[in-house]
């Protein structure tokens, strides 16, 4: 049934009202480049300001890009620039644009009128009018329009005082409490009683209007009338009828449980009819899953799959990386969301006041590739004095912390410059860690191997073409990655690879191997540098902890025995797999978990259930978890 709101719609509801809480977003909480591209979506080609704007403004910038800053966006406009091959060039139309939204709320009015086309700056004038820019964002919400339907062709939803002033033949009364309606006049807090009466302050009280009203609508419903209320309120407590309903009426009790003729939404409707939620497909397939996952035995919904399934198949084909091979071992289930299925982590869009863990190592590696990069090959970063390493990381710290705001988001200034400082402290640690080279040592950083779809072109320098495929000897596994630090002899003869790890060393860390399977990249760039060097060469993989107040080295005891243990786990993984047991391991137990989300609310409980059927289901290869 058509319906007509005779008080009006929310102006946020409409397209218009959307532009303007647009362009109040960016004026209220500052640039960034998510509510500059809502603004634009509504604004470009309308406005006055942007009618010239083209389609393809934004390419170019990086999409992880934050861009809180004016500074930002101009050093971000200017990097597109030169990456665009359309010859269009859209910094004179933004840039002035981009300066007067950086002004704040102090430049609503003039934004209003650039940015905004005519219904939509008549609602952003008339906000300006009713309070103070700073406080668009609730003067937007209270603004309402019109209603476009026809009042005489629909049912109209309106309060009692514009009934009372259009009566209807036909009319229902909402919340006929004692506590809704008639409502009570309250003593004036400014002008008590016993200064100024009530009745010569306010001749027509709130209660004799709604009286009045009352009267006015039911004398005129000659069709009929329906006085509806509840019985409880929010807080549950027992409410009583209004004294304006007659004596006598006739009650009708609407049970908890009825199946009503109006339902408010389909979770109503389905929640009031039980045979049809029965057969609903997604509550049936909740209820499914809400049973099994209270089940003592392993079902469909903890991850069993038909065997040889392929989508899991080709998950398990493709190259795999240190991450993906960590999620096979350590939480099957979590490799097939991630893998298989796509599934990802959303990603956070406010500004963060510190990075994440891999974020930080992240920075702290480009910090190091940057630095022997501009070291080597002269005067080379074995043969490099203190002073010239120096240079090097103030040089890359300088170019770092101007150009990762435009790639990523980054916290606020001071905080960024605290961070990029930190992370400087450790890459000079690990710099400074080795201070005794052979003659003619070569040092890469971030050296990618197993690149076999060609996304980094070989250059001359390198030690290997990255494009070589690598695989886990004895298995069909491709690997790829970069590795953190090589160390090559000038003979050749022998090699030293270094995994930085940023965190804090953990017990027992000269005892790591595998780590249970959580410590793969030592090994893994051991058996890189062995297949893809020519000769043979030593091998000597060390994992550092930069985290401590001093570096912390530890070196793998015997290589082959680790590469040998990578490929018997990650074969049996791959038959696990493969025979449909993705079950979840002890990863999916973790707080720090991206796919927690997708377990079960209360994760303590399920696996306390599901302990004894997990512990059957993994068999042998729980060994996995308990090696070195």
């Amino acid at each position: 049934l058509p319906l007509y709101f005779s008080h009006g719609v929310p102006a946020l509801a409409s397209r218009e009202g959307q532009a303007c809480a647009a362009l109040a977003d960016v004026l209220l909480n500052g640039l960034s480049q998510d509510r500059v591209r809502r603004l634009f979506s509504h604004a470009a080609g309308r406005s006055r300001a942007l009618q010239d704007l083209p389609r393809s403004w934004a390419l170019g910038l990086q999409a992880g890009a934050a861009l809180f800053e004016l500074d930002q966006w101009l050093r971000a406009l200017d990097e597109a620039s030169r990456l665009r091959t359309d010859g269009v060039d859209p910094r004179p139309i933004l840039i002035p644009v981009l300066e007067l939204l950086a002004q704040g709320p102090d430049a609503a009015e003039q934004a209003g009128a650039m940015l905004l086309e005519t219904p939509a700056r008549a609602l952003w004038s008339e906000a300006l009018r009713r309070a103070p820019s700073k406080a668009l964002e609730f003067s937007l919400q209270e603004l309402r329009l019109p209603d476009g339907r026809d009042a005489g062709a629909c049912a109209v939803w309106c309060p009692a005082n514009h009934l009372a002033a259009a009566p209807r033949p036909w009319v229902r009364l909402l919340g006929m409490t004692t506590r809704s309606w008639p409502r009570r006049a309250a003593e004036d807090p400014l002008i008590p009683s016993h200064v100024l009466s009530h009745g010569t302050l306010d001749p027509d009280p709130v209660t004799t209007q709604d009286r009045r009203a009352f009267q006015i609508i039911t004398a005129r419903a000659s069709g009929g009338r329906a006085l509806s209320r509840s019985r409880r309120n929010a807080q549950g407590g027992i409410l009583s009828a209004s004294p304006l309903i007659p004596q006598g009426a006739g009650v009708h009790a609407l049970k908890r449980a009825r199946i009503p003729s109006h339902a408010f939404s389909e979770a109503d409707r389905l929640l009031a009819r039980a045979d049809e939620a029965a057969i609903s497909p997604a509550l049936t397939a909740a209820n499914a899953c809400w049973r099994d996952w209270r089940s003592p035995a392993i079902t469909a919904h903890d991850g069993r799959v038909r065997a040889d399934h392929p989508v899991i198949a080709r998950a398990i084909d493709r190259v795999q990386s240190a991450t993906s091979l960590r999620l096979m071992l350590r939480d099957p289930l979590a490799f097939v969301w991630r893998y298989a299925l796509g599934w990802r982590s959303v990603a956070e869009d406010d500004q963060p006041l510190t990075l994440d863990a891999r974020a930080y190592g992240e920075l702290v590696h480009e910090l190091l590739k940057r630095t022997v990069d501009t070291l080597e090959p002269r005067p080379g970063y074995s043969r490099a004095a203190r002073h010239e390493i120096d240079a090097a990381l103030t040089e890359a710290v300088t170019t770092v912390s101007t150009e990762w705001p435009l790639k990523r988001s980054v916290p606020p200034l001071l905080l960024w410059r605290h961070t990029v400082d930190a992370a400087a402290q450790l890459s000079l640690r690990a710099l400074t860690l080795d201070e005794a080279f052979q003659p003619g040592t070569r040092s890469w950083t971030e050296l990618t191997f197993g690149d076999t779809e060609g996304a980094v072109a070989a250059a001359g320098d390198l030690p290997w073409d990255p494009t070589t495929p690598v695989e886990i000897v004895g298995t069909k596994v491709r690997v790829n990655g970069s590795i953190d630090r090589l160390d090559l002899t000038a003979a050749g003869n022998a090699v030293r690879v270094s995994d930085y790890k940023t965190g804090v060393e953990p017990k027992r860390a000269d005892q790591i191997v595998l780590g249970g399977g959580a410590e793969l990249q030592r090994v893994i760039y051991a058996m890189a540098a062995r297949q893809l060097l020519q000769d043979n060469p030593r091998v000597v993989a060390r994992l550092i902890y930069l985290g401590n107040a001093e570096p912390r080295v530890y070196k793998l005891p015997d290589v082959d025995q680790a590469i040998a243990d990578i490929a018997g786990h990650v074969t049996a993984a791959s038959v696990l797999l493969r025979q449909g047991r993705a079950l979840p391991g002890p990863d999916a137990r973790e707080n720090w978990n991206d796919f927690r989300l997708a377990l079960p609310a209360s994760p303590t409980l399920y696996f306390q259930v599901k302990q004894a059927a997990l512990s059957r289901a993994f068999d042998d290869f729980a060994r996995v978890w308990s090696c070195r």
